[in-house]
């Protein structure tokens, strides 16, 4: 390429400002809504599992489920006599004796940073005339802490040194039962035994779930209340690669006959959507690729219609076929870049904007705390190919033809 090339290209965007600023907005809207777009989306994707992995085991291991009959009688209350007997299936999870054995045999294993036993169940806490239904989950917190992150979303109080009458809630919880730190609140198992507890800790996770349902006590008190003797209900597993659960969920029941579930498997449906979601926005870019592509096609067939006397003087001039398709895909190339510089600042005022509204409105999602939205330099590298990739793609037809123009007709237009 020769300078006077670039020369005639910058002349012809400055001569036609409206045409270059109609491929540049064409290439600025576009990549403003290829990169606010998946951007947007891959920050609440990866809080979304950022806080399903920070909030349960990578990896549960678990005994084998008991399948059990069960005889169900419906009685006609007037004549009290059966009027159907009902054989129903039912099944229920054994509880895992000799837990030590089994956190011996799996701690060796390859990948596996920590494991921890628990004891869960359902239960109801009372404080004074209120009640709820929570989710009991028994721990030992040195082990527990390096399995779920609790010890960073306690706001209030601790949950080390967890002793046997202590007990950790949510913040949700707490404002609904009006209690704080140092109340002592009543705790009932599913088989009816009751303790009282003495709240040591408040825990606020951002999601609205677990903080109104979720409780933790001590582990030997958990296995008291649900009645396990001294069994748990199972042992959780964190890991250093959780895209490996799979392969590693393998190994541990291999190597303790036992059955490990991993929150790949738990989360299999989200992770699908995710898969479709990411799908669609690629057939959704294409489309505003294909539409910008059509625009710049558009004004350049108009501007060589215009420039036609023009081209047929270069020709006439000496100007080489090659030359004349340089000058039209410079000015293309150069529009886009502007196009693209003005769509980047463009996506990151709209995810300014965006964040904006959202922590205005929190009320509205099922979560207290909003994921930190951020411009990926991912997506804007992928905007800045496909942006000069349908600008030359757009262009080059028209350039063509231009340069394909014969010099006396060109002239005599």
């Amino acid at each position: 390429m020769k300078f006077y090339e670039f020369f005639i290209a910058w002349r012809y965007i400055t001569a036609n400002i409206k045409q270059s600023l109609i491929i540049a907005g064409a290439v600025g809207i576009g990549v403003s809504i290829i990169i606010f777009v998946p951007s947007i989306n891959l920050s609440f994707f990866n809080d979304l599992i950022d806080r399903t992995v920070a909030s349960a085991p990578h990896i549960t291991i678990t005994k084998e489920i008991d399948t059990f009959q069960r005889d169900i009688r419906v009685l006609d209350r007037e004549f009290e006599e059966d009027l159907l007997l009902v054989d129903q299936t039912q099944t229920r999870r054994r509880d895992i004796n000799s837990y030590r054995r089994v956190l011996s045999e799996i701690e060796p294993i390859n990948g596996i940073v920590a494991a921890a036993p628990f004891a869960s169940g359902q239960g109801i806490i009372v404080r004074g005339a209120e009640e709820r239904g929570v989710s009991i989950r028994g721990i030992i917190p040195e082990r527990e802490i390096n399995i779920i992150n609790i010890q960073d979303d306690i706001v209030r109080g601790r949950i080390l040194d967890l002793g046997t009458n202590d007990i950790v809630i949510g913040v949700e919880l707490a404002e609904e039962l009006n209690v704080d730190l140092e109340d002592r609140v009543t705790l009932t198992g599913p088989r009816g035994t009751n303790r009282t507890f003495k709240i040591v800790g408040i825990f606020s996770t951002g999601l609205k779930g677990p903080d109104e349902t979720q409780i933790y006590i001590e582990l030997n008190a958990a296995q008291q209340l649900l009645d396990l003797g001294n069994d748990v209900t199972g042992i959780g597993v964190s890991i250093a690669d959780i895209y490996k659960a799979n392969e590693i969920s393998e190994r541990i029941e291999n190597a303790t006959g036992l059955d490990a579930t991993n929150w790949i498997e738990d989360n299999r449906q989200i992770l699908e959507q995710i898969e479709r979601f990411r799908l669609i926005v690629a057939f959704i870019n294409f489309l505003i690729i294909f539409a910008a592509a059509s625009s710049i096609t558009s004004v350049f067939i108009l501007l060589i219609s215009a420039k036609s006397k023009e081209i047929g003087i270069l020709k006439s001039m000496g100007a080489k076929n090659f030359s004349i398709m340089s000058v039209f895909l410079i000015q293309a190339m150069i529009s886009s870049v502007v196009g693209y510089l003005g769509g980047v600042i463009g996506a990151k005022l709209l995810i300014e904007w965006y964040s904006y509204i959202l922590s205005t409105a929190t009320e509205t999602f099922l979560t207290t705390e909003i994921p930190e939205l951020t411009l990926n330099t991912q997506y804007a590298f992928i905007a800045l190919f496909y942006s000069l990739l349908a600008s030359f793609l757009a262009s080059i037809i028209p350039a063509y033809q231009a340069a394909k123009l014969n010099p006396v007709e060109a002239i005599n237009a």
